[in-house]
This record gives C-alpha cells, structure tokens and sequence, in this order.
C-alpha cells in the first residue's frame, strides 16, 4: 500500500505488563494493555467466584451488576449481567441474568456467583441484597444458552420460616464429597448454606455454619475458598467493624465437619444446627488493638483468601489505623496480610489503605486480590503508594511480590495518573502462570450508585505481542460503513458546523487531522469503516486511538464488525504512553491527550484487510469524538513457548 491510499504506518514496539516510558503529561496510564469486558458494571467483595475461567473453551465468565449512573443509563439499571469474554478471539458477549426492575435497583452485592461443573456447564447463583429469602440460580449450556431461572426458598428450610433476608452467594464443590455448596448470609444473621447432590440441578438447606450473639446488623462477614476436592477454608468476622472492634478468624470443612487452623474440630457435624461453633472456637488470625509498626490496629475486615497445594494459606484484610476514642467517622486504614505455614499465622504491615471510600461506610477501601496460583503475588487498591507513603488523587492498583513468605514486599504502579478510581481486584484462577488481572474503574458513590467499567489485564506466558503498528485514518482510507465515500468538511483548524457529518480537523503540531463529531453540540455523525491492509498472516490485537482531554468524558463507539460496536469512554481506557514516542496534542494544547481502546483479535489468513468501524456517541449525552487511526501488533508465541 500506498501512503496516499492507506496513510502512514509507524512501526512500534508493544511490551505488555512491561515499564511504560510515559511520554505524555496527564495520567491514565496502565501496565500493560487493558481490556474493557463490560462498560457498566460493579461488584461486591462477598461473593465467589466473581469471575472464572473455563479452560476447555478458554473462556473467562465475569459477573457485574449493572447502575443507571453507568453506561446505557436506567433501562440497565439493577441488571444481573454475566460476561463472556473469548481468550482466543478477544471477542466479547454479554448477557443478562436477570433485568433490574422496580424491586431489583442496582446493588452490588447482587453479583452471581460462579461454577464450572464437571461435565463443562455453568452454575450461576445470585441474591437480592436483604431483598428476600430466595436464592436464584440458572445453569448455562453450550449448545441451550441460559436455562430459565430457578430459586431456593430459605423458609422452607425452617419450621416458623427463615428469621433474616438472603444475602450474598458462594459455590464450592468437593468432589471428594460429592457436594456442591453455597454459603449465604441469612437465618440468624449469620452465615449459612445449602447443598445439592447433583452440581446444583437440585437443592437442599445445609446448616449454619458458625452462631454469635447479635450485635449490630449482623454476625460476621466470611470470605472462602476451596480446593475443588475435599476442603473449604474460610475467614471470618464476629459482626460488621462499624458496629464492634473485629477480630479476624479462620477456619475450614472437611468431610462434614469444621475445625480450627491447627486441625481442632469446632463442629462434629455441620449439617444437624445442634452444635454449631463460635468465633471462639476457631484460630484467631489478629486480634483488635494489636500494636504493628507502632500503630494499633481495630476493627478489622477480611479481602480475599487462598489455599495453596504446599498447605499455605494467605489472607488479606484491613485495619483502622489508631482510630480516635470514640471512633472516627473517617478512619486512615491498613492493609495487612497473613499467611499460615501450617503451624501459626504471621501477620504483616502492607501499607496504608486510604480513607473510606464514601460517606456512610467507614470501613469501605479499594480492597485487593491475592493470586490463586502464586502465593508470593498480591495486588491491591489504595490511594497511597506503598512505595513512598505518597497520596494520590485516585485509588491505583499496585503489584506486590515478595520473597520471603510475605515479611517484606516489592511493589510496582499497575496503573498511574489515573482520572477515576480503580476498586476491587479479583483474579479468577488459571492454569500456568497465567494471570487475569480485573477490576472495576470508575466513580463509586455507594454500593447502589456508581458509574464505572469492568476492566483487567490478561497476561498469557505463551504469546506475546510483537511490533505494533499505526495507520493514521485519512479520506484515503477511511470510508463510510456501507462503501460510500466520505464526505467531510474540513480541513479546519476550527470546529465545524453541527450537521451530522464528520469534521477534518487540523491541529497545530505538525499539521496533523483527525475526525472529529460533535464539536458544536449533539449531532449524529454516520459509521465510519477504516481499512488496513495487512502484508503477513498471523493473528492480530487492534485498538482505535483517539483524543480526550483532562477531566473529560469523552466517548467513541468502534468495533471489528458494524454490527458489534462497543462503547469506549475515555475515563474507562488507557492513555498512550512509551508505544508512540512523544504524541503530539492536538491543537497544541498539553490538557489534550492520546488514548487508545482495545477492540479484540483478528485472524489474517494469507495477505488481506481488516477493518474497524467508529461511530460518534449520540446515544446518550453529546459528547465529541476526535478518531485518529488504528494501532495493530501481531500476536506471536512467547519464547520457549510450545
């Protein structure tokens, strides 16, 4: 190809999860190539497992629920959304489980729960928040879809009827046992669960799993996890930090029964509520006020838990910081974590959490994830780094590896500058030493309100990204979606007129253009079809680059197919950094900045084309568009890959 028919095409090197040479000012910087899965959604942290991978069709499976505040506004509101996203193709699907309505509003502690069964179907299990005494599920097949949903009745389970409302989901199966569980907070306040024979076709009430007297809104907070096989291990809790000054506790089940870390059983049958244990009668991980690196730690809360095949266990939780007498209404908080060797836990100081994340929960931070595979990697999120102590205007997710069990630690910036926080890293477990990095980036109001995007990383250690390349979309090869030519005004170095066309615009630096929509208020420019031609087959990532500005929100719709556009907002992409050397802002300014959205994976057979569509954002509120080009890598087998 030509430059006069298809542009210039700059040759670039991608680094994936590598150093950034950041070269722009601004921020929205990110380690690595991100990914948006959904561009509305949140979740809770008491929920499990949020998001799976399914190895047979190398799928990765996300929940998230849906708010007004979000992208699509109120007609997703509340929605129960499952994500599909393909670990070949990078193509995504999405699906609703159940649609929000005048009873469902958005709520994040309504995110599904997730189970891979054994003949390779999906068990998908959800709740209301304190909404009602139903447990909902539905089992999704290859070749059926979602079945319809099916519910759990907890009053059934209860001879006067269950006493407290149904909260959160958490399926486990031990195939040793046969048995698929789901741990619930509901009877008694306090955690319990049910069981099914058959992977979750049918369903019958378990037991309570742990008793305190009440105290507040509820008795203990639980996060779990399983082997697969013969073990459930969970942390706990005795009832919410804002209405007493928490311990941490664990414990675990095994063959029916529940013991304390060291292996002393707690509850010779946790199926017969005849016995049922106290936080007493478990291993205390921490106790409240304990003094580490001088400061004294209460009220604490659990993150995340993991198992390991060497017999590890790590936990990762969060502490006031020397909170005042009486406590504060806006405490500092601690990440602590905690591994137990098989003999006692060892508690460790990781760095300052920040304040609460919002008014009427003091005890909300951004939280963390610990890696299911590899005990010597945590990420967290926090608006300090824990590098320095430095505050930073937005919640950003930091690395962390250590060396020696977790009394020291490494940290790297996964993301820097960003406009919008970055809350609640989960990583779904993965074969290898792979890693699916994801979290929500946004504005979070409140559990019930938020506008954010679920976001991550994938990193495969048996590809890599090879050079990237660049076309500058032109009216030499850029047309509209049905092959008509395009028609444009312009070149301007001035907004053209609202008449529902696109605009060449022509910047100061180095007389580049751009298209640009939208620029004198709402107008509804047509589909636009860039087209790349490609000299060698292999498979290909592509991303749309485009221009936002500092505190913007600025929105562009693009995809690999016309009718599979997604919408991509600036708060919610990555800002181009060491891949183009020194972009020039448009129009001279420095507020204006080069982002980038990745769009997926193309296969290239021979020689040939691929095409990407951009569209304006006139669907919601008007918001101008300013399309640069194209970037594309081809994606190669990393080394010593088979």
């Amino acid at each position: 190809m030509t430059s006069s028919q298809f542009g210039s095409v700059v040759l670039l090197t991608l680094q994936i999860l590598a150093a950034p040479v950041f070269s722009q000012s601004g921020g929205d910087f990110v380690r690595g190539n991100l990914i948006q899965f959904n561009d509305n959604g949140a979740w809770c942290w008491y929920q499990d497992e949020r998001a799976v991978i399914d190895t047979a069709r190398n799928r990765l499976i996300i929940g998230s629920v849906a708010s007004k505040k979000g992208s699509g506004g109120p007609l997703r509101d509340g929605n129960f959304e499952v994500t599909f996203f393909d670990l070949n193709t990078a193509a995504t699907e999405r699906f609703v489980l159940k649609n929000g309505d005048s009873l469902f509003k958005a709520d994040d502690h309504n995110t599904p729960a997730f189970l891979i069964r054994p003949d390779g179907t999906y068990l998908a299990m959800y709740t209301g928040h304190n909404h009602d005494f139903i447990s909902r599920y539905r089992i999704y097949t290859p070749n059926g879809g979602w079945q319809a949903e099916q519910q759990f009745d907890w009053n059934a389970a209860f001879p006067e009827g269950a006493n407290f409302k149904t909260t959160y989901s958490n399926l486990f199966q031990l195939d040793v046992e046969g048995r698929t569980y789901n741990f619930t907070r509901g009877n008694n306040r306090s955690p319990n669960f049910m069981i099914s024979p058959d992977g979750g076709n049918s369903w019958q009430y378990g037991g309570q799993l742990t008793r305190n007297a009440n105290v507040g809104y509820n008795n203990g907070y639980y996060r779990y996890c399983g082997n697969g096989r013969d073990r459930i291990d969970f942390i706990f809790t005795e009832y919410h930090p804002r209405d007493y000054n928490t311990s941490l506790f664990h414990g675990y089940i095994r063959n029916g029964k529940s013991y304390a870390s060291n292996g002393t059983l707690a509850d010779p049958d946790i199926f017969d509520n005849q016995s049922v244990p106290t936080p007493g009668d478990f291993t205390e991980i921490l106790a409240a006020n304990t003094v580490m690196n001088g400061k004294k730690l209460s009220r604490l809360w659990n993150i995340d838990l993991q198992s390991y095949p060497d017999g590890r266990i790590s936990a990762l939780y969060k502490a006031r910081i020397d909170d005042s007498e009486p406590e504060s209404n806006d405490p500092e908080h601690a990440f602590l974590f905690a591994r137990y060797d098989g003999q006692k836990w060892t508690s460790t100081y990781l760095g300052r959490a920040g304040k609460k994340l919002y008014g009427s929960e003091q005890d909300y931070v951004g939280l963390g994830a610990l890696h299911p595979a590899n005990p010597n990697l945590i990420y967290l999120s926090t608006p300090i780094d824990p590098r320095d102590d430095a505050p930073h205007p937005s919640r950003e997710i930091y690395r962390g590896t250590t060396e020696d069990n977790g009394a020291t630690w490494h940290w790297e910036a996964i993301t820097s500058g960003s406009q919008r926080d970055n809350l609640r890293p989960i990583i779904p477990a993965w074969e290898g030493s792979n890693t699916a990095l994801l979290w929500f980036r946004g504005q979070y109001f409140s559990y019930t309100s938020y506008d954010a995007a679920v976001v991550g990383l994938i990193d495969r250690s048996d590809e890599k990204g090879e050079t990237k390349s660049f076309l500058k979309a032109s009216p030499g090869n850029t047309w509209l979606a049905d092959g008509q030519y395009l028609v444009a005004t312009g070149p301007a170095q001035t907004a053209g007129p609202a008449d529902n066309r696109w605009h060449l615009r022509r910047g100061k630096a180095r007389g580049a253009t751009l298209f640009s929509a939208g620029e004198n208020g709402p107008e509804n420019a047509p589909l636009l079809k860039t087209v790349v031609n490609i000299a060698f087959p292999g498979t290909y990532d592509v991303w749309v680059n485009f221009w936002g500005m500092d505190g913007a929100d600025w929105r562009i719709r693009a995809g690999l197919g016309k009718d599979d556009l997604r919408l991509f907002r600036q708060v919610f992409c990555q800002q181009v950094s060491g891949e183009r050397s020194h972009p020039s802002p448009i129009f001279g300014e420095e507020k204006h900045h080069l982002y980038q959205a990745y769009l997926g994976r193309v296969e290239i057979r021979t020689t040939g084309q691929l095409s990407v569509f951009v569209d304006d954002d006139s669907e919601a509120r008007p918001e101008r568009t300013w399309y640069e080009g194209v970037s594309y890598a081809k994606v190669g087998p990393a080394i010593g890959a088979p």
